[in-house]
C-alpha cells in the first residue's frame, strides 16, 4: 500500500470514529424530545433506541455537561476534515482548501449568529470553543497544514 492510499484509508477511519462517536453519544443521551428521535420514530427505531439507552441509564450523571451537548457537533466537523482530506488530500490547493474550510467556518459562523439572533437556537460558549478545537486538530492532524 501506498503512503498516500495508506494516509487515505486512515483519514477515512477517523471521519468515520468521529462521525459515529458522536452519533452514538447524540443517540444516547441527549433529550428524547429532538426532531431526530421524531424521524427515528417513523423508521421504527424507537425500541432499538430505548433498548440501547436503558444500557446506559444513569451514565450521563458522571459525564461533564459539554461531552453530551458540544462534543458530538464538534466530533462531526472533524469528522468532515478527515473525510475531505481523504477524497481531496493531493488535488488542486485551491480546490481543497475551499472544501476543507467550508463547513469549519459555516459551524463557526452559526454558533456566532445564534448569539446576535440572526438564525434560531442557543448560543453556547462550549460549543463555539469545542467547534474552534475540533478545527484547529483537524487543520494540525491533516495535509492541509502544509
Amino acid at each position: 500500500m501506498t503512503t498516500m492510499r495508506r494516509r487515505q484509508t486512515i483519514s477515512y477511519l477517523l471521519a468515520a470514529g468521529c462521525l459515529l462517536t458522536g452519533s452514538v453519544i447524540y443517540v444516547l443521551f441527549r433529550p428524547t424530545t429532538l426532531l431526530m428521535f421524531h424521524g427515528a420514530d417513523s423508521l421504527g427505531l424507537t425500541g432499538s433506541i430505548g433498548t440501547m439507552r436503558s444500557w446506559v441509564d444513569g451514565c450521563d450523571r458522571y459525564l461533564p455537561n459539554w461531552i453530551i451537548y458540544s462534543l458530538p457537533f464538534a466530533l462531526w466537523v472533524s469528522s468532515y476534515l478527515f473525510f475531505i482530506e481523504g477524497i481531496w488530500g493531493r488535488s488542486i490547493p485551491v480546490v481543497r482548501y475551499a472544501w476543507f474550510r467550508c463547513v469549519p467556518i459555516i459551524a463557526i459562523a452559526a454558533e456566532l449568529a445564534q448569539s446576535i439572533y440572526i438564525i434560531p437556537g442557543h448560543f453556547d460558549s462550549v460549543d463555539l470553543i469545542t467547534i474552534i478545537f475540533a478545527t484547529i486538530l483537524g487543520f494540525f492532524t491533516t495535509d492541509f497544514n502544509r
